[in-house]
């Protein structure tokens, strides 16, 4: 079972990934992600930052729609998301094999010279991607960067990931990582 926090968090990102509103999530709307994130930081669709992004967004919607479309209609409700996701991802292992690659390929493209850290810039320019709401992304960053020191590491991010999608600790930093929940 899921806490309340986790079913809010699992709701929100169920809004970021319905992009087109329908009230479902489909593979297109990874697709159309994927596309905004190439976008937003002006990456060409042949880059190899790109071509990792598609190829493991693709292999995330495989893994949701094993795991969640359980009427197989290659669509998710969002009685589907908040069931099959908390099973397959908060209780399951699935995180590490089917999310964690796309959520890096994320945010090594947020990470646009390569040091390993995400400037509060690069950040924003991720979440507004995300559809993250502009008066949320300052806040979200502020939470995640425990050190002040202005940059997000990779690994820190990751850990937000983790957190938002998977965590219960209703004290931890990641539940930020799309703003407020």
């Amino acid at each position: 079972m899921a806490t309340e926090m986790q079913l809010r968090k699992l709701d929100k990102a169920f809004g970021h990934l319905d992009n087109d509103r329908s009230g479902f999530v489909e593979q297109q709307d990874l697709t159309n992600l994927g596309v905004r994130l190439l976008a937003e930081f002006g990456t060409a669709h042949d880059a190899p930052k790109a071509l990792r992004i598609a190829e493991d967004f693709a292999t995330f919607w495989q893994e949701l729609a094993k795991a969640l479309d359980v009427d197989h209609d290659q669509r998710l409700s969002p009685q589907e998301w908040r069931q099959g996701f908390t099973e397959a991802f908060v209780h399951g292992d699935a995180f590490d094999r089917s999310f964690r690659p796309g959520a890096l390929a994320v945010l090594h493209l947020a990470d646009t010279d390569d040091d390993g850290r995400v400037s509060r810039d690069e950040f924003a320019t991720m979440q507004r991607a995300f559809g993250t709401p502009v008066g949320e992304i300052n806040l979200a960053f502020d939470k995640l960067d425990a050190d002040e020191d202005g940059y997000l590491t990779i690994e820190e991010l990751m850990l937000g990931v983790r957190q938002f999608y998977i965590g219960a600790d209703e004290t931890a930093p990641g539940n930020w990582f799309f703003g407020r929940v």
